[in-house]
């Protein structure tokens, strides 16, 4: 006895091979998009860790500003002075002349050379 049925619906090797074609088409775009992303993810934290390099020199530029600005300041010159213990003494202001430019008349100042 045999079965009349039995040869009717086999699976041709075009099938076969559509299917393949199908799965392998299906896996090469699903890691295409996996390298693409993980590219972006690469390239955004290459961003961030510049980004947050430049936040961490703008912070010691600040520090720098402030710590000259301070310096510039006479009397937290001299606080500072006082705080390291410096030899430098105080000027007193009152000893300290101020000439204005162009007072002097340089043809009438002898001039020292060393020729």
């Amino acid at each position: 006895m045999e079965k009349k049925n039995r040869y009717r619906n086999r699976i041709h090797w075009l099938t076969i091979s559509r299917l393949v074609l199908g799965a392998v088409l299906l896996l090469a775009t699903g890691v295409g998009f996996v390298l693409v992303r993980n590219q972006h993810v690469i390239q955004g934290d290459g961003i961030r860790a510049a980004e947050e390099e430049i936040e961490a020199l703008d912070q010691e530029i600040e520090l720098w500003e402030l710590r000259i600005a301070a310096v510039r300041d006479r009397q937290e010159l001299s606080r500072r002075l006082r705080w390291v213990q410096s030899d430098l003494k105080e000027v007193d202001t009152r000893k300290v002349i101020e000439m204005a430019p162009g007072v002097v008349d340089d043809s009438s100042v002898p001039v020292a050379s060393a020729y």
